[in-house]
């Protein structure tokens, strides 16, 4: 099986149905095809190869030669159809014409498989992020406060010149939280990175503590408890007051476990909003050659704490940078060397994209190519299931053909704990795994956490008195010096 590939399509319409026969009808060999298709194809985009797509390609073109020439064809847009493919049945040419495209794209991945990309960019000057220091919360790139990016068209719509002295695109002239120099460098060469080394070839694992690989769960997670840029909409920091505001909140922190004892959260009380985001993959690479998810982690944790989070929506410190939080935790890592616990996450998976060219060989088969240099990865948001105690891997295997839907799962996207019962559900972890995954990202088997704080303060609450078989009372936490 091959993840994160060109998304199977079932095209299933009414234009199969066979054209009428009579006495114009087109004679001949029925495996060849009634019409010429040789300008049909071509060249591609990521996003154009696929079962559906090709079969209206060459419905267009049947259509437009039946209307030109005024003859029927024998076995209508089926019989050509299947002759482009060298099928014996309707469903065996789709089947052919998707297996086509995912085809090319495995070559584009393997290709890819050769390639590697080193954090050097980041980590050298003149940006200057120290990786460790960074994943822990710390360095100016957390510490500051002030925009990474923005628009003119912002300040316009914000109240223009009477409110603003400066209007434009570079966050450092701002009058209010002015950029520093070392952010707004290290900004744009994030910005960079991910135009270029982060979406072109894999990754490198970024510091020590990541080149294990997270072996306990396969999964790692930010979360973070302040909002250092405005006019993203995204977060609390707004352009008059930025200090000490608030990420978009999508979790509960339901517990920290120091060398004090633990100490539980309820109610939003201390912690305020918090953002949790996270990603997961398969076991070993050689256990899954083609998961680009798996062979890009690395590019996805870039994705998702310097990117999508740090540089899009300002979101910074480690939720125990607040002083109301007791523990010292780093801000990402991986999610067996947390102590804490929360409710859930959002997260991000990554997929390969690449062109095609496609065209008829010699005999008149239809095959498909990538185009060599062109494949890229994507960042979106993770496709999972809720959890389901009643569906195991080998049934999700034998009994479903790994098809979700096929097996009554409910959809559930933008959910870290759905993405891993998903992959869980593939083989591409195991028991021992979850049972580590959810000692932190405690909702995994409640999927009632993706509806709110109440629902997740229950969790949370339950989850608590569990493990640590005391109430679920906040205790207050001592100032340091």
């Amino acid at each position: 099986m091959i993840f994160g590939t060109t998304t199977v399509t079932t095209f299933l319409a009414v234009a199969f149905a066979s054209s009428t026969v009579d006495a114009a009808t087109i004679k001949g060999d029925m495996t060849q095809p009634c019409y010429d298709y040789s300008e049909t194809f071509g060249d591609m985009g990521p996003d154009e190869c696929n079962s559906r797509k090709l079969f209206l390609r060459i419905r267009d073109t049947h259509q437009e030669q039946k209307k030109l020439t005024g003859n029927k064809c024998k076995g209508g847009i089926n019989r050509d159809l299947m002759a482009l493919t060298k099928s014996d049945s309707v469903d065996a040419a789709h089947a052919y014409l998707q297996d086509l495209c995912d085809d090319a794209l495995e070559d584009a991945i393997d290709a890819a498989n050769a390639k590697k990309h080193t954090w050097e960019n980041l980590q050298d000057a003149p940006a200057s992020i120290d990786m460790e220091v960074f994943f822990d919360g710390q360095g100016f790139l957390n510490d500051e406060t002030g925009n990474f990016q923005q628009e003119e068209k912002t300040f316009i719509k914000k109240g223009g010149y009477e409110r603003f002295n400066y209007i434009g695109e570079d966050p450092r002239l701002n009058d209010h939280y002015p950029t520093s120099e070392a952010s707004y460098v290290a900004g744009e060469a994030i910005w960079q990175f991910y135009e270029n080394e982060a979406s072109s070839a894999y990754l490198t694992a970024p510091t020590v503590s990541f080149e294990g690989g997270c072996p306990q769960t396969n999964a790692a997670v930010c979360c973070w408890h302040r909002d250092r840029q405005y006019f993203d909409k995204n977060g609390n920091c707004a352009h008059t007051d930025c200090a000490n505001q608030n990420p978009g909140d999508n979790t509960d922190l339901c517990w920290t476990d120091t060398d004090e004892g633990a100490f539980p959260y309820p109610d939003d009380v201390a912690e305020g909003d918090l953002h949790c985001h996270g990603l997961s993959w398969g076991n070993t690479i050689d256990q899954t050659a083609g998961d680009v998810n798996t062979n890009a982690r690395w590019n996805n944790l870039f994705f998702v704490s310097l990117y999508d989070h740090l540089y899009t929506r300002g979101y910074v410190d480690s939720i125990t940078d607040n002083t109301l939080i007791a523990g010292d935790e780093a801000m990402c890592g991986c999610v067996e060397d947390m102590d804490f616990a929360v409710a859930r996450a959002d997260c991000t998976e990554a997929v390969g994209k690449t062109n095609y060219t496609t065209s008829l060989d010699s005999e008149g088969l239809l095959v498909a190519r990538h185009i060599a240099d062109t494949f890229a990865l994507e960042f979106r948001a993770c496709e999972g299931y809720d959890y389901d105690a009643s569906i195991s891997p080998r049934q999700f295997e034998t009994d479903y053909n790994f098809n979700g839907e096929d097996a009554g799962l409910t959809n559930s996207n933008n959910d870290l704990s759905a993405f891993y019962f998903r992959q869980y559900l593939e083989g591409l972890i195991d028991e021992e795994h979850v049972l580590e995954y959810e000692k932190t990202i405690v909702g995994y088997r409640d999927p009632t956490v993706n509806d709110g704080d109440d629902e997740r303060n229950a969790v949370c609450e339950a989850k608590f008195i569990e493990k640590f078989n005391q109430e679920f009372v906040e205790r207050e936490v001592e100032a340091t010096a």
